[in-house]
């Protein structure tokens, strides 16, 4: 065992309790210290994931908020000024960051950089988002950083990937559905083009930076060293499509807007209206044609030659969508369900989020999980979807107001009640105490 994760556990220990028994218990990653520059949400969700599984989570934001406090996407800063006054945090930046420490410094300007370097001499993780070069510029790349612990690990989240020709562009989920085919799967041949309605680039691409963090660490363990990374939102959209993709690689097929169904799937296929809202069904193809035509009560185009075979009702999809729809407008969703299962077939439900926090399943999978916050008081947050029997994750900690944490985390490092006025007054660090304005 690593002697830091061992030290760690004998002050928790207290003489109370077996150092066994208390290990046992340990979160996965106690002991585990990660500074987080990240900004946005693949990095930030990305940090509260190890935070989650018992990381000690820093993150550093500039003295004003990131953007993303207040709402406003990454790249759209210059905006953030007008609202940096504003007395809540959105829960687009909530969703992200808890389990985590507020420090807002600004790593700009020399003493900021100096608190910086000091904690990235102590942790085990250094993440941030910036554009290849920048954090070299500031004096915290990975040689600067490495160069004072050698054993961390240095993960760069970037929008194209450290090298090549767009490397220096910024990038973002929508860049990247835009360039890896995703918007071109999106909506119908005679339709406008869709991006998808969901973050899915950016929430995907953070499970694989929390991925490639967590191989590092279990790869420092076996060799003592520790490693620079990186994660592209390009490389993240593309990865997430590798089924597709690699049907194009291998089998030369293109995929193309299929409307509501997915390409290789048949007509009747995907989510259609019904009285009280939408609902999903898969079936319709072959022999399941007839029965539900019968359940749809459509009898009369269980032969209908525009729709008689599956590849006719590929060719004819947008003509039978229509159809379909004014059919399923007739009942509700729960007729639906009932009838379809019946006929041995399934219909579901689309739910909207408020139907969906309210369901059992999700209140039996306790993906939503009640936290205090020092501004908002009672909160509920997404819980965490990977259930380790053993030792749980927890969501123990809300996302911190702006610098909620920057005069303890200064007082560890050494700083004295003077430095830390000093820094407040010429606006290098911001606290949450009122008590410490600038002048």
């Amino acid at each position: 065992m690593p002697a830091i994760i061992g030290n760690f556990i004998s002050k928790l220990c207290n003489g109370a309790k077996t150092l066994e028994n208390l290990e046992q218990r340990l979160p996965p990653l106690a002991a585990v210290r990660v500074l987080d520059f990240s900004q946005g949400i693949m990095g930030p969700l990305a940090s509260a994931m190890l935070g989650d599984m018992g990381a000690d989570v820093i993150k550093i934001e500039p003295t004003w908020g990131e953007s993303a406090r207040r709402g406003i996407p990454l790249g759209m800063g210059d905006l953030t000024a007008e609202k940096a006054n504003a007395s809540f945090d959105s829960g687009f930046w909530m969703g992200c960051n808890r389990n985590k420490k507020s420090l807002a410094v600004n790593i700009t300007l020399e003493q900021g950089r100096d608190i910086a370097l000091k904690l990235a001499r102590e942790v085990d993780v250094v993440l941030h988002t910036f554009r290849p070069g920048v954090m070299n510029r500031l004096g915290l790349g990975y040689d600067a950083v490495s160069r004072v612990n050698p054993e961390v690990i240095y993960c760069s989240v970037s929008g194209y990937g450290e090298q090549g020709p767009l490397r220096h562009r910024a990038g973002g989920d929508m860049w990247s559905q835009a360039m890896t085919g995703i918007v071109s799967l999106g909506g119908s041949q005679q339709g406008p083009p869709y991006m998808a309605p969901i973050v899915l680039v950016d929430v995907g691409g953070a499970a694989l930076v929390a991925y490639g963090i967590m191989l590092a660490l279990f790869a420092r363990l076996r060799t003592g060293r520790g490693q620079e990374l990186g994660v592209s939102s390009l490389d993240a959209a593309m990865y997430m499509q590798t089924p597709e993709i690699s049907g194009f690689l291998l089998d030369g097929i293109l995929r193309q807007k299929a409307g509501r169904g997915w390409v290789l799937g048949v007509p009747p296929y995907g989510p259609f209206t019904a009285r009280d809202g939408d609902v999903l069904t898969i079936f319709g193809s072959g022999s399941q044609w007839p029965k539900l035509c019968k359940v749809l009560d459509i009898e009369h185009l269980a032969n209908d030659p525009r729709f008689a075979t599956d590849e006719r009702r590929i060719e004819n999809r947008e003509e039978l969508y229509r159809i379909l729809d004014q059919a399923f407008s007739r009942r509700t969703r729960a007729e639906w369900g009932r009838l379809f299962k019946e006929a041995g077939m399934r219909c579901e439900p689309c739910l909207t989020h408020e139907e969906l926090v309210l369901h059992p399943q999700v209140k039996t999978n306790q993906m939503v999980v009640e936290m205090e916050h020092p501004g908002r008081g009672k909160i509920k947050m997404v819980g965490i979807p990977v259930k380790l029997k053993t030792t749980p994750g927890q969501a123990r900690r809300a996302p911190p107001v702006l610098g909620q944490d920057t005069e303890d985390i200064l007082q560890q490092l050494g700083y004295a009640e003077k430095e830390i006025n000093a820094l407040v007054n010429q606006r290098v660090v911001t606290t949450a105490n009122p008590r410490r304005r600038p002048d």
